[in-house]
């Protein structure tokens, strides 16, 4: 069973990566080539913009999960450092069920804001293009976080000695 987590967790890991990664390589290509364009040419892709402003959409909520994943996650450790294990743990705990039942409040938000745009039949400004389709996103990048923190929760249910240690005061 640990081993199937293992797998799943290192397939999804790397679609994730990958989606990162072409997003930012597509990115910016796409908008250095319309820098260009408008330098030497002066002329100006009109839909460079827009997809690129899709594409921090995507960078932004699909990196999320990546975020925590990798716990790149925004962290003030202050008063955690200066916590015995035991409240370490708990703060652990609750830290990451609250980060999953807001994320999990912001993935139905994004839902209904995505069939919100689906319903009013809203499209692209250049290229016409369904929003709903790009901002689809949104909703999938609070999903995965929530469901990583959820994965980090139960994990967490398991009291560590190593990672919930002592901390030495820095002076």
């Amino acid at each position: 069973m640990k081993n199937l987590y293992k797998q799943i967790d290192h397939i999804w890991t790397e679609i994730e990566k990958g989606i990162l990664s072409i997003t930012t390589i597509a990115m910016s290509l796409l908008l250095v080539s319309n820098a260009l364009s408008r330098y030497f040419f002066n002329k100006s892709w009109g839909f460079s913009e827009e997809i690129g402003k899709m594409g921090i959409i995507v960078l932004t909520f699909m990196g999320l999960g990546y975020a925590v994943r990798q716990h790149m996650h925004i962290e003030m450790s202050g008063l955690y450092d200066l916590l015995p294990p035991k409240y370490k743990y708990v703060f652990d705990l609750i830290i990451n069920f609250g980060s999953f039942l807001v994320l999990a409040l912001c993935t139905y938000l994004g839902y209904k804001y995505v069939i919100h745009l689906y319903d009013l039949g809203q499209v692209s400004t250049i290229l016409r293009l369904p929003l709903y389709l790009s901002m689809s996103v949104i909703p999938i990048g609070f999903f995965l976080a929530s469901l990583r923190f959820l994965i980090e929760f139960i994990i967490g249910l398991k009291f560590s000695t190593t990672k919930h240690a002592e901390t030495p005061i820095k002076e």
